[in-house]
């Protein structure tokens, strides 16, 4: 419920704002072109903006109150910034304040459920449980882009039911786990970690169906055990500001802490966000006039995105590797990008100017290319990759800087977009396609490929001068974890 709630976010907004009804009620039908984007990019942006800054308190909260009472936290908030939205009736002060809001709450969130998730699952289906989450994203997203649609063809314009119902419909999900989240306990991790051991115990054996005094159940209590006991121990005591100070005084983990963030750039600056949340505006310039037929296209781009996403998930990652999947994907996408850049140049915006042309549904297909090509690299393994390169003791700091750093880059393009659409007008495409781009060379010298080599084998990887090893002997070390893994397989 909770990845639904993020991934309706990202597909409905962009539709609801192009609706005559709200922008009749929030005063934005008689704004200058400058005014309009300017309240647009405000009211989009300011989303990502919340979730900036709930990804960087969700840390600290989560190590005090635990995984459970801050997934129940995050959801209050965003029923609260839901009804902001709702009852809004034409203050876009409010509005703003809800969006806000509600991305906050989503920056929280969409860190402790994946950690809730791994803690709570059995082994057996842990990994498959949180890839659950961006597929849930991916469905969230898809609904929202769907509902506009749907309520266009439903409700009159004239009526502002037309855009509360969508801004409605994200209250359900949040409703459905705030409730849930009361009936399911905290994590034995969590339990674990804060010193209750007979709870952790009960938790355990309520989840795995099994009697405390089980062999299976004593043996993952151990397990938990003995990892909190390495956690600990790779961690030092030390306080959370301090481990954020060493961070950056380690000059191996600065350099995987930049490999990260540079991987989110380029997820983020490919443009996809952009067309998330523009597509009904880029749909237009591309032939399809009227609200019904943009709101249709983007209907359809957001049902590729789904579908590539789930085949990538399920059939292709772990057999094609990290690398080849990022570089193909700048490739195709930057050319995508280009296309339809240089398509618009040749024959200027349609905005509902005669007839589509042959041209203009070359450029849409390029459109779906890009959102098919995207996903089946870009949209998941930049995350995958963030999750395994950096050692014990640092991931849990280094994934929230990298993911906050995910909302901030998100936070300027959704900013920029509609500014740059009215500016520089096609010339959008190149400068994000060229962006795109620049990701081949840096994939190809600075991504190691990490498919078949388990957590622990990360320093080798990076030849971690800390760990005092000769070069020589790192790759002869990936080399016979890369042959013991494939003979398993």
């Amino acid at each position: 419920m909770g990845a639904a709630c993020y991934g309706y976010d990202t597909g409905f907004f962009g539709g609801t704002i192009a609706l005559t009804s709200f922008q009749r009620d929030f005063g934005m039908l008689h704004l200058s072109a400058s005014q309009f984007n300017n309240a647009s990019a405000n009211l989009v942006s300011l989303f990502q903006g919340g979730s900036f800054f709930g990804a960087g308190l969700q840390y600290p909260i989560t190590l005090k109150i635990g995984r459970k009472w801050t997934i129940i936290l995050s959801n209050v908030l965003f029923i609260a910034s839901g009804f902001m939205q709702v009852f809004a009736n034409g203050s876009l002060d409010l509005m703003m304040g809800g969006r806000f809001m509600g991305g906050f709450a989503i920056g929280i969130s969409s860190l402790v459920i994946p950690i809730y998730l791994s803690e709570y699952a059995p082994a057996n289906i842990r990994g498959r449980l949180v890839g659950f989450f961006d597929i849930f994203i991916q469905v969230g997203t898809i609904f929202g882009f769907w509902t506009n649609y749907i309520i266009v063809h439903t409700v009159k314009s004239g009526s502002k039911f037309q855009w509360q119902f969508p801004c409605a419909i994200q209250l359900f999900p949040a409703a459905i786990m705030l409730v849930g989240m009361f009936f399911i306990p905290e994590t034995p991790r969590f339990l674990m970690m804060k010193k209750r051991e007979d709870e952790a115990a009960q938790v355990l054996s309520r989840l795995r169906k099994l009697p405390q005094d089980h062999e299976y159940l004593k043996w993952e209590l151990a397990q938990i055990q003995e990892q909190l006991e390495l956690e600990e121990s790779a961690r030092g005591k030390v306080s959370t500001v301090g481990l954020f100070k060493q961070l950056f005084q380690s000059r191996d983990h600065r350099k995987r802490l930049g490999l990260g963030l540079c991987l989110i750039f380029f997820k983020t600056f490919s443009g996809v966000q952009a067309v998330n949340y523009y597509s009904p505006r880029i749909f237009q310039q591309l032939g399809f006039t009227g609200q019904q037929n943009s709101l249709f296209a983007t209907g359809i781009y957001g049902t590729v995105k789904v579908v590539c996403t789930l085949i990538f998930g399920l059939f292709i990652i772990d057999r094609v590797g990290r690398r080849r999947p990022l570089l193909v994907g700048c490739t195709i996408g930057a050319g995508c990008l280009w296309f339809i850049g240089g398509y618009l140049s040749a024959v200027g915006p349609r905005d509902g100017r005669g007839a589509r042309t042959a041209g203009d549904y070359v450029a849409i297909v390029a459109i779906f290319l890009y959102a098919a090509i995207y996903c089946f690299g870009w949209n998941s393994v930049p995350l995958t990759l963030i999750s395994e390169i950096f050692s014990m003791r640092f991931r849990a700091p280094s994934m929230t800087l990298c993911l906050m750093w995910q909302w901030l880059c998100t936070f300027a393009i959704v900013r920029i977009m509609p500014i740059a659409l009215t500016n520089i007008k096609e010339r959008t495409y190149f400068v994000f396609g060229s962006i795109f781009m620049c990701g081949v060379p840096f994939v190809y010298f600075f991504v190691p490929e990490t498919t078949q080599l388990p957590l622990e084998a990360m320093d080798t990887l990076f030849g971690s001068t800390e760990a005092g090893r000769d070069e020589k002997e790192d790759h002869e070390r990936l080399e016979t974890i890369r042959e013991d893994k494939e003979g398993k397989a």
